[in-house]
């Protein structure tokens, strides 16, 4: 398939994405919670300490080996905090994601309780998870070449674990049989994923010049409102392109697994991944 045809289909799969959010437009308020959720429990459980003594962290890294524990210790806790968030409201959009798929009535409600079922799973997922991302800042603080190498690292294990959620929530599978799963379906097939994520990252990124641009305008007329403003529209672009990346996400392993895929086209769906 033409590269241009790749970017077409992808570009498509994006839109149907928007479409669904915007008929559905109650699935906004998984990342909204989301991110509500993990504002909190940072500030109750760190006190907004991590914040204001980040750059300490690092340099405790460069200390001496009871400060780099300790430092590696705050890392992963931050991480592990943050993943499982993210992970338990991600999987609760996912449930509700493919509901619609399945043309059934769902409900936020629901989608809390399905992921409240699989707090085991979420909590595994969210360690390695935090384990992974504890390594790779370790990694970039080495130097240059370590920037470079953790972002390459990061960046594969991204696309390697592009499929864990749905089959770590659906299947009978442990986190790091979830893992080779996904790892195999994505060195296996191979095609629109990638094209619909740049659409989605394409969305985001002309969201962020809109917030940036709205926010220099504004800083003529008040600074506070000017950022205010900006952080807010940038916000609103990020939960929105993060519920439609997820609802990609769930029709895809959907299509995968047999499975109703309602309003994708069937025709993009069945060349979605290519068979090496």
């Amino acid at each position: 398939m033409a590269f241009l045809e790749r970017l077409k289909n992808g570009w498509n799969l994006a839109k149907t994405s928007f479409r669904i959010l915007n008929e559905n437009r109650s699935l906004l308020l998984f990342p909204v919670f989301s991110v509500i959720s993990l504002v909190l429990v940072l500030a109750t459980f760190f006190g907004g300490g991590f914040f204001l003594v980040g750059d300490q962290i690092m340099q405790l890294l460069e200390s001496d080996t009871s400060g780099q524990i300790l430092a590696v210790a705050i890392i992963f806790v931050y991480y592990l905090i943050n993943f499982f968030i993210i992970v338990f409201f991600n999987s609760a959009l996912v449930h509700c994601a493919i509901k619609i798929l399945n043309e059934e009535k769902t409900s936020l409600g629901e989608g809390v309780s399905f992921a409240m079922s699989k707090l085991g799973k979420i909590f595994s997922w969210a360690v390695l998870s935090a384990t992974v991302g504890t390594l790779l800042q370790m990694l970039h603080n080495t130097g240059k070449v370590g920037e470079i190498v953790a972002s390459i690292i990061g960046a594969g294990w991204s696309i390697l674990t592009f499929f864990v959620v749905p089959i770590l929530i659906y299947e009978d599978r442990g986190v790091f049989e979830s893992v080779k799963e996904s790892g195999k379906i994505m060195k296996e097939k191979w095609g629109e994923s990638l094209s619909a994520n740049v659409s989605f990252g394409i969305f985001h990124f002309v969201g962020i010049l809109l917030g940036v641009g709205v926010g220099y305008l504004l800083m003529f007329i008040h600074p506070i409102l000017a950022i205010a403003i900006g952080l807010t529209i940038v916000l609103l672009i990020s939960t929105i392109v993060t519920a439609a990346r997820t609802i990609f996400v769930a029709a895809v392993y959907n299509h995968l697994r047999d499975r109703p895929t309602s309003y994708f086209d069937d025709g993009i769906l069945d060349s979605i991944f290519t068979q090496k």
